[in-house]
């Protein structure tokens, strides 16, 4: 659980070195638009070639306040956490129960260092300016993600190693807010290894379980 919230959010805030630093402003500047919102949801589906699938829906309304959704694979039950300041409730199909406090207050530091606060992500972005994507016109922006380290080659130390992943984000031109964010293989195959689409819904509402 605590496992998935960090890969989601660390998904979420990802030419020449001046247009690099430009461009990373005007990603911090999308986020910190989508951070001042009333509230925004993220709908994801990561991939894992290893591991499986999962789809995740996760509401924040922020500073503190987050209700996230996974399903795996093809499965139609869902594992849920709500996190409301210090307080976490967790419900693996069981029922709610309140996770103990220890690891309460690991997931509560992690909403709000990687969601509440700005970024400090120290990728640099690459302004691939005004692109179609689906059928719709954005402002997009690439980034080079390391593979992950179970992604890595190992062993044959001829072996050339894993390219690093590449993350595409879409930015709504008139908004100026983030609608898409991609990570594909940076091996040339495009394959999708995340796809998330930010919203932001004006009814949403985040309470602890009854």
């Amino acid at each position: 659980m605590r496992k998935i919230l960090a890969a989601t959010c660390g998904m979420m805030l990802i030419g020449s070195l001046p247009a690099l630093a430009d461009c990373k402003g005007e990603v911090d500047e999308a986020f910190g638009k989508l951070r001042g919102s009333k509230g925004f949801r993220l709908e994801t589906k990561i991939i894992n070639e290893k591991q499986g699938s999962l789809t995740m829906t996760v509401d924040y309304l922020l500073p503190d306040r987050m209700h996230q959704r996974v399903s795996l694979g093809d499965s139609t039950s869902k594992m849920e956490t709500i996190a409301i300041g210090d307080k976490v409730w967790s419900n693996q199909g069981q029922g709610w129960s309140e996770v103990p406090p220890n690891f309460a207050e690991v997931i509560s530091k992690q909403l709000k260092e990687t969601v509440a606060e700005p970024s400090k992500s120290k990728l640099e972005y690459e302004c691939l300016g005004e692109t179609s994507f689906e059928g719709k016109s954005f402002l997009a922006y690439k980034a080079k993600l390391p593979a992950a380290p179970e992604e890595k080659v190992k062993g044959d130390k001829d072996q050339a190693p894993e390219p690093d992943n590449i993350q595409t984000l879409y930015v709504d031109k008139a908004s100026g807010l983030p609608v898409r964010n991609l990570v594909t293989k940076g091996d040339g195959s495009d394959k999708r290894l995340f796809d998330g689409t930010f919203s932001t819904p004006s009814d949403i509402t985040i309470n602890a379980p009854g």
